[in-house]
């Protein structure tokens, strides 16, 4: 009989993993599995990664936390609340707040209207206290939120504007190198039995001559010097990263002249303390001050907790305490690393509600959309750009 009497039926591909073909379909089968599993974690564990991300800073601070009120029980950290002059306190701490809130914002209006766009004054006090109800818990949302405003309403592109905040922060580390670096010289730095001022000398020179090495790539230095033309492949791209937008243009009299802006700042958070332990009639030497603050300072810009909580909080207790000085010690009621941990939780606690209050007064007077994200620039991608250095600056 001939084909043209047969009947013919047809079947549907088989799937990639029947089992029908052992050979065959094996990889078939594997490639599936593998390509799903794949799938699964992206789809699963991405926004679980996402969150984490989020969260571990506040987890390793909870942690920080829990390790100083064990050893440092909160009923001494409130029985300590007693030896503070509020009044002085407050009227300090308002006094400070407005005096780093105010130069900060000069000094960025500054830096941005010549790196980038002309800007006013006002536009930077009104920026910066609104995002300073997001700083509290997110730094580098706020510094989004931050060229988010500034790109809706003076049209400064959201890059620039990431870009201009780094510069300011690479410029306050170099403040803080150079403070310790100047420190270290007035006293030994002990940490247990090891003295780290030599160590922390070393390291000031180190990141200094980084710093001039950061200024010379960027002003291509070597190129003009040897009249080297070649261009390397993954140095041109680094260079072209937006991050750095900025930087290119930005001359050494550009460092120079935010470093001078910025010298109240600095100058105000050493005698911020000075005067703070003051209030509760204690003592700390100017001279031991100016040598450990900066460290302080430093280890909390370090991105590991949000803003520097608990990192800076543990700092002061383990690097300024035993420089206390005050009658109140000799009673036996209260050590000066439970004092010491009162001060630090109390002024950070001040500068937290000064921040919430002005950003709430100000939002009164802007629109919050300004501050959302735009089309062109997703907040997660403006906020993975932003920096992720915090801290008591």
């Amino acid at each position: 009989m001939g084909d043209a009497g047969r009947t013919l039926v047809s079947f549907p591909p088989r799937p990639p993993w029947s089992f029908v073909d052992m050979e065959g379909n094996a990889s078939y089968l594997a490639l599936s599995l593998s390509d799903v599993l794949k799938k699964s974690c992206v789809l699963f564990m991405g926004p679980l990664v996402g969150k984490l991300k989020h969260l571990a800073p506040w987890i390793v601070a909870v942690a920080i936390f829990a390790y100083l009120f064990n050893l440092y029980p909160p009923g001494q950290i409130w029985a300590a609340l007693r030896y503070v002059n509020f009044l002085w306190f407050t009227l300090f701490a308002i006094g400070y707040f407005l005096v780093v809130y105010v130069v900060d914002c000069w000094s960025v209006q500054h830096v941005i209207s010549g790196l980038s766009h002309p800007i006013s004054l006002r536009d930077t006090l009104l920026a910066r206290g609104v995002t300073y109800l997001i700083m509290v818990i997110n730094y580098p949302a706020s510094q989004a939120a931050f060229a988010y405003y500034l790109k809706r309403k003076r049209q400064i592109p959201i890059f620039d504007c990431l870009s201009i905040f780094l510069f300011v922060i690479i410029v306050d580390l170099m403040w803080v190198v150079t403070l310790a670096f100047i420190g270290s010289h007035f006293q030994p730095l002990i940490v247990g039995s090891v003295d780290f001022a030599p160590t922390i000398r070393m390291a000031a020179i180190a990141v200094g001559i980084g710093f001039i090495v950061w200024i010379g790539f960027w002003q291509r230095w070597l190129g003009r010097l040897f009249r080297i033309k070649k261009r390397w492949g993954w140095l041109e791209r680094f260079r072209a990263h937006h991050v750095f937008g900025i930087f290119p243009k930005a001359k050494f009299k550009d460092y120079l002249t935010t470093a001078v802006m910025r010298i109240p700042i600095h100058v105000s958070i050493i005698f911020s303390i000075y005067i703070v332990v003051m209030t509760f009639d204690v003592f700390i030497p100017f001279v031991n001050i100016l040598g450990t603050l900066p460290i302080v300072l430093f280890i909390g810009t370090l991105p590991i907790t949000p803003g520097g909580l608990g990192t800076t909080n543990a700092a002061m207790v383990h690097l300024l305490a035993p420089r206390m000085q005050g009658d109140i010690f000799s009673q036996g009621i209260i050590t000066p690393q439970e004092l010491m941990l009162t001060v630090s939780l109390l002024w950070m606690f001040a500068n937290y509600l000064l921040k919430i209050l002005l950003g709430v007064i100000l939002l009164r007077s802007v629109s919050r959309d300004l501050f959302r994200p735009t089309a062109d620039v997703p907040e997660e991608v403006a906020e993975k750009e932003a920096t992720h250095l915090g801290g008591a600056i």
